[in-house]
């Protein structure tokens, strides 16, 4: 539809009319530019209603009522989900027309957690007398331990081996999916995925010898994973290449053109190493070395890669610049990637200066806009770290990544922050790998106003060693020295804060990380404490963020929805020195903290139920040493359990299957304590089951299992 506009208009009038009105001063042009103007608004509405026709193009808010015309019901919203209602009211004809099949289910999952699928028929896989009239020749009852391949998938959702019959029941929570029964005829398993595919475009590799490289630029082991592909269509089911899963040895192996070069690739000199010369191998350490390295051209191909430890080992010395194309595997978009960040740019009129030259002064180009500006690194490069980067007063001082790329800073030294009064620095989307940031005092005594971090990783240990661990454990990523500096963590991650007592912190969808060598379940350590060991960090606010190691600050405006996870010792692992302000609620907050008052934290609010329902079970009042016993073993069992806690593992921070739901689920929305709070897993998990009554044919059962 073409646009009103005041010229078109006015090419519809006689001449005769635009001849007087000329000679007036064109009144009437200024009269039709305000009815133009108008006009189209009027047609800017008529084309929205033209889209809000189509679930394909309709507005959000459209989406549930263009379902309503088919009977369908919605369920909890969940921010920021690509898929969801749109996906579902789309397919919704279609699932009905195929319901009950194991196609229909799988897209469903799909559709309803946005998470990638596999729905298993586990009356397939269990072990049956067959009949002759309908032999199944795949359906063996024991596997043939000649091809080790197959068995490789055991326990997952691609494991085709036979099972005999398991008569416990298959729907179990997530949390308890090791105690449910699979291989029952009335079972199905919907097999989740719920790590994200992170890439790593042309990305340089870690030089370890002449002959041996890292696909991973920090230098840490990375397991390969395989970004998935679209499927055909509503009515196919899942194969390995479309779900983010693990790229095995024996995987690459079998098939190396399902995943090279479309999972990963590697260049050496800006040339792409062809097919022929990969091959798959072990090169785990044996006795200080890899394992088939070095090899000779009579072993297989001139470029081995091993995808479960991110190694690369070639035939011949020193082969020139190596670089990689991979993905790796995360729980959400935090920290620095290649994901898109344009959202978070501030509207301005400043043009940024883009940099792509890794051998660029960063520290000449920061001083040039000290007075304002913008510095974008528009390369996945590995960058020189600056030494010093000052605002003036009043001015604001952007250092960021551009959108779509993940520049890493390196650097022995650190990066010294300053500013005049109400200046601003903001860092976005960057990796630091070695260096931390220190703010201090401008030459004049002059505190920077604020600095924020924003989709930053200051990884943990100032870097990571070969086996993925801290490589300075426990060294400070961020030291505020300057007095009355307003700090902001924004989906960042980072090691441990020291900030003087007037500062003012708030951590928001971030990890702060001790960064401890026993990074287990019980982490050790100072997460965030003052400048000198044992003194105080000013005010600290946390909302949705997990901090690893133990919290000295003079006060907690409000911690929300966070997990604070630390060592319960001899030293409160949580304390704030003023008690009487702010609040703590929906949080994990360690047994024996000294915080503000609390409102539905845990193990609090799991101590407290437990008491009462022991009171119910005796009927009467408890003794002191069974009120002790009881809340005893409530401390103990209400704990955070985590998937991993090294900064280099993909499921960092996550929070496992046997964590209870009151930590789990316990937010104020329902939804789950600590960083990935905004994913809304619980959410999720409880959509998906709601419709599971509506698709599942009557008298089959379904089991959710979590993949990652």
């Amino acid at each position: 539809m073409n646009r009103v506009t005041p010229d078109a208009l006015y090419r519809l009038l006689p001449s005769i009319l635009r001849l007087r009105d000329a000679e007036e001063g064109e009144p009437l042009r200024q009269l039709l530019a305000v009815i133009a103007r108008e006009g189209a608004v009027v047609e800017e509405s008529i084309e929205e209603l033209l889209d809000n026709l189509f679930i394909e193009t309709c507005a959000d808010w459209a989406a549930p009522y263009i379902g309503g015309t088919i009977g369908y019901k919605t369920l909890h919203p969940i921010e920021g989900l690509t898929v969801g209602t749109r996906a579902e009211v789309a397919n919704t004809i279609g699932y009905r027309r195929r319901k009950g099949t194991a196609a229909v289910l799988e897209q469903l999952a799909r559709d309803v957690t946005g998470w990638p699928a596999k729905v298993v028929e586990y009356f397939q896989l269990t072990a049956t007398c067959q009949h002759m009239n309908h032999v199944r020749p795949d359906h063996a009852l024991a596997p043939d331990l000649h091809d080790p391949f197959p068995l490789e998938a055991l326990t997952t959702a691609f494991d085709r081996i036979t099972r005999t019959v398991d008569v416990r029941s298959i729907q179990q929570s997530p949390a308890r999916q090791s105690v449910g029964g699979r291989h029952n005829f009335p079972n199905i398993g919907l097999h989740l995925w719920r790590l994200l595919d992170r890439p790593h475009s042309n990305v340089p590799s870690t030089r370890v010898g002449p002959r041996r490289f890292l696909f991973d630029p920090l230098g840490a082991p990375r397991q390969l994973v395989n970004p998935p592909l679209p499927e055909d269509g509503i009515a196919s089911l899942a194969r390995p290449e479309h779900v983010p899963a693990n790229i095995t040895r024996a995987a690459l192996h079998a098939n190396k053109a399902l995943y090279y070069p479309r999972a990963f690739q590697i260049f050496v000199d800006g040339v792409a190493v062809p097919i022929e010369e990969i091959e798959a191998c072990d090169l785990s350490d044996v006795g200080g070395v890899w394992n088939h390295s070095p090899h000779v051209s009579t072993d297989g191909g001139d470029v081995r890669v091993d995808p479960e430890l991110g190694r690369i080992a070639f035939r011949d010395a020193n082969p020139g610049e190596v670089r990689t194309t991979f993905s790796d595997a995360f729980p959400a978009t935090i920290g620095g990637g290649e994901y898109s960040r344009a959202a978070d740019f501030p509207a301005t009129d400043q043009t940024p200066t883009a940099i792509t030259d890794p051998t660029t002064d960063l520290d000449a180009e920061l001083a040039a806009i000290a007075s304002g500006g913008i510095i974008e690194l528009a390369a996945n490069e590995i960058f020189a770290a600056p030494v010093l980067l000052t605002a003036s007063a009043d001015r604001e001082v952007v250092l960021r990544a551009a959108d779509g790329f993940r520049p890493i800073l390196r650097g022995d030294v650190e990066i010294v922050v300053s500013g005049g009064p109400n200046a601003r620095v903001v860092l976005d989307g960057l990796t630091l790998d070695g260096p931390q940031i220190r703010v201090e005092p401008d030459g004049d005594g002059a505190s920077l106003g604020e600095l924020t971090l924003r989709n930053m990783t200051l990884i943990p240990g100032r870097g990571l060693t070969r086996r993925g661990l801290p490589r300075t454990p426990g060294a400070p990523s961020l030291v505020v020295e300057a007095s009355g500096v307003e700090l902001r963590l924004e989906r960042s991650i980072s090691g441990p804060v020291r900030a003087t007592d007037t500062a003012a912190m708030r951590l928001s969808d971030s990890i702060v990380d001790a960064a401890a060598l026993d990074s287990g379940d019980s982490p050790d350590g100072s997460a965030i404490e003052g400048v000198a060991p044992g003194t105080p960090a000013g005010e600290l606010t946390i909302i949705a963020s997990t901090v690893i190691g133990r919290i000295l600050a003079r006060s907690f405006p409000l911690v929300s929805n966070s997990i604070l996870h630390a060592r319960n010792d001899s030293a409160p692992p949580v304390r704030a020195l003023r008690r009487q302000t702010g609040c703590m609620r929906f949080s994990f907050v360690p047994f024996g903290a000294i915080t503000p008052r609390r409102f539905r934290c845990q193990p609090q609010l799991g101590i407290a139920a437990a008491l009462e329902t022991a009171r119910e079970a005796k009927g009467s009042a408890l003794t002191e040493a069974e009120a002790a016993l009881i809340s005893g073993n409530a401390i103990r069992r209400m704990v955070p359990g985590f998937t991993a806690l090294g900064s280099a593992s993909p499921a960092y921070a996550q929070l496992s299957h046997a964590t209870l739901a009151g930590i789990a689920a316990g937010a104020s929305d329902g939804s789950e304590m600590g960083v990935y709070h905004h994913l809304f897993q619980p959410q999720r998990i409880t959509n998906l089951r709601v419709r599971l009554e509506e698709y599942l044919r009557f008298s089959l059962e379904a089991g959710l299992f979590f993949e990652t």
